[in-house]
């Protein structure tokens, strides 16, 4: 509703509960007898009653009508506040122009949707200066999104009560199918103050089950304890979980060093979607315990990249290191990782689809521009769809490089009439590639009725994050060959 809207809506309000706020007359007329002058009372406590409940209600209609008109005035007020700034920015005078870009820094990241893609600004330095406005703001936005979600609980709580409370705080999104009834109706004494995400993902898996990323549907899942065998060393940074199995033997490299590997695992929360992973091998350094020495990743020197797909939550990393014999029982692990993160993901829907032909729609920095639209019937009973479409980022720093597929991992589907989802099931065609922009074709196949109705939606990381994150694990057991022999 909008602010005008909702002020001509109180006023009919105010105008209805006005005649119900007054005294309320009941002509006796002639008596007839007792019954009549009963009759006579119930009615006037009646009508009476009726009236309070009336006025009660416009009273909150009132309250309402002002909460929702001060509420849609605030995003009107900063879509003017953003338009008369980028004005400003094409001032003549100097000062005016960096007094404006500051008010735009000053607004905070929320004006990221609201700043305009480039190339509807004519401007060149306009454009500058508001691409140094959004990197700004999205270099806030990245820092506040890598802060860690916090919970705070105490008392007896079921594990499906405890589940319930942890996705309100954090806003992620924990599944609990695999867990049994009697599982979920178990009760624990709680107290978590002001821990982290995972923290309390690890006060959890103290209660026999264990939390892993689904690879099909990628939802952090809680599996009962047998399901999966416990982490061997696990540390927490910021946003992110960070787990490594023990290092196996794989044989004897020569007669004074064994070959041994491990696989470290990083997990962000669920609101989170890592993208990209680049470590060099060099960056590595293992410490058996009772050894002074410092070993090197036996690959030294490798650059190592690995694009996730889409139910790709976690980002996996193996290492090897030549260890001198004896083996030791456990060993330390010093190292760091950069990832690509997708802080923030919005759906971008495209009504009726055979209306969605060169229509763009925008979120954040990224546009999404529907180029064709083609339908075909592959038999009397079922239909095919194509769509092009160009993904632009206004600022491509290397994110559409040939080997960063992630891109091409972005979730696709068509909804139709009744809210079912139907995916590519014909894949995909790469039509373009280049920095800042992929334009691609998804087939849809055998579907069950004509979709030029149905609606077309692509689902968009909005804000791309390149994060360092420190590698510090202690006490990683290490698997003696005489145990991996039995």
């Amino acid at each position: 509703m909008r602010p005008a809207a909702a002020g001509s809506f109180v006023g009919r309000v105010v105008a209805l509960c006005v005649p119900l706020a007054l005294p309320v007359r009941v002509s006796p007329g002639r008596p007839t007898g007792e019954s009549t002058g009963r009759a006579s009372g119930t009615l006037f406590r009646r009508l009476a009653g009726l009236r309070i409940i009336a006025l009660l209600l416009c009273v909150s209609a009132f309250l309402i009508a002002q909460l929702n008109s001060s509420a849609t005035a605030a995003e009107p007020d900063l879509r003017v506040q953003v338009r008369a700034e980028i004005k400003h920015l094409s001032s003549p005078s100097r000062a005016d122009r960096a007094k404006a870009e500051q008010a735009l820094t000053n607004l905070g990241p929320d004006i990221l949707p609201l700043l305009p893609p480039p190339d509807l600004l004519e401007s060149a330095s306009v454009r500058v200066a508001i691409r140094r406005v959004r990197v700004r703001l999205e270099h806030d936005a990245a820092e506040l999104s890598l802060r860690p979600s916090k919970v705070t609980l105490a008392g007896d709580l079921s594990i499906k009560q405890l589940v319930e409370e942890i996705e309100q705080q954090t806003g992620n999104a924990i599944s609990t199918s695999q867990l049994s009834s009697a599982q979920l109706d178990q009760r624990n004494s709680v107290t978590l103050n002001d821990e982290t995400f995972w923290s309390a993902i690890s006060f959890l898996e103290s209660k026999n089950v264990i939390a892993a990323f689904d690879k099909e549907t990628g939802l952090l899942t809680l599996l009962p304890r047998t399901s999966l065998g416990s982490a061997s060393a696990t540390a927490i940074d910021r946003s992110f979980r960070i787990v490594a199995a023990p290092f196996q033997p794989q044989g004897t490299f020569d007669d004074s060093n064994t070959l041994i590997s491990t696989q470290i695992r990083i997990l962000c929360e669920p609101r989170l979607r890592p993208l990209f992973l680049r470590y060099e091998t060099s960056d590595f350094q293992l410490s058996p315990d009772g050894d002074n020495r410092t070993l090197e990743p036996f690959n030294a020197g490798a650059n190592i990249e690995v694009p996730l797909g889409n139910g790709g939550r976690e980002a996996t990393l193996a290492l090897s290191f030549l260890s001198p014999k004896p083996l030791a029982e456990k060993a330390s692990l010093n190292g760091k990782v950069k990832l690509l993160i997708a802080a923030s993901e919005q759906p971008i829907t495209f009504r009726k689809l055979d209306r969605a032909k060169r229509v763009s729609r925008r979120r954040g920095g990224v546009t999404v521009t529907v180029n064709e639209v083609n339908f075909d019937r592959s038999t009397p009973t079922s239909h095919d769809a194509r769509v092009q479409l160009r993904v632009s980022y206004d600022l491509g720093a290397h994110a559409f490089e040939s080997h960063q597929t992630w891109v091409f991992h972005n979730r696709v589907y068509l909804v139709d009439p009744t809210g079912k989802q139907h995916g590519p099931n014909g894949g995909f065609t790469t039509l373009h590639q280049g920095d800042g922009s992929v334009a691609i074709e998804y087939s849809f196949k055998n579907l069950p009725a004509a979709p030029a109705n149905w609606d077309f939606v692509y689902v968009a990381p909005t804000l791309l994050i390149n994060v360092e994150i420190p590698i510090a694990l202690r006490e990683i057991p290490i698997v003696s060959p005489n145990r991996v022999q039995k």
